[in-house]
């Protein structure tokens, strides 16, 4: 706990001590330029601020786990037939890039180990990333039967891939 404060202590004395020795000028150009970044980063600056990862499975087997650009993500059960597998939601991190490489582990149920000898299988795969509008904090993905994931940026995941998991559902 001392060297903490005897840190911070240090940062403060060596601080104090730069402010004290600029001239009148100094002090007046560095306070005109703090000002400027401070108005630049808080009002003008367009930026996103971190992402959830929302994960939606239509897939007969669950996944155990995912990751977005080597963030975690959640797991989902298997898809029953009306909900949208049990999915998750992780975050929020900061998910940027050209691209966006997602891994997976596709698991199983106790009856698809036991009575069709389905083994977890691991999957990997890097696509280009979606664009990403303003107000959109939800990265989602959507596992779609044949292993594949579906990638987009929504305000809301549910709501967006409604529409795509009523298609794939068998009971109302």
């Amino acid at each position: 706990m001392s060297v903490e404060r005897n840190l911070t202590q240090f940062i403060s004395t060596m601080a104090t001590a730069a402010w004290d020795l600029m001239p009148r000028w100094g002090r007046w150009l560095s306070a005109i330029v703090l000002v400027l970044w401070l108005g630049w980063t808080f009002l003008v600056q367009e930026r996103h601020g971190g992402a959830s990862i929302v994960l939606m499975s239509v897939i007969d087997r669950p996944i155990s786990y995912v990751y977005v650009n080597g963030k975690m993500g959640s797991n989902t059960f298997a898809f029953d037939g009306f909900g949208a597998g049990g999915g998750g939601r992780a975050g929020p991190y900061k998910i940027d890039g050209d691209t966006v490489k997602i891994d997976w582990l596709l698991s199983t149920t106790r009856d698809q180990l036991d009575k069709e000898g389905l083994r977890p299988e691991k999957h990997s795969v890097t696509l280009p990333m979606p664009k990403r509008e303003k107000g959109q904090d939800d990265f989602c993905v959507l596992m779609l039967p044949d292993n594949t994931p579906m990638i987009r940026w929504a305000d809301s995941c549910p709501v967006e891939l409604d529409s795509i998991v009523d298609t794939y559902r068998t009971r109302k």
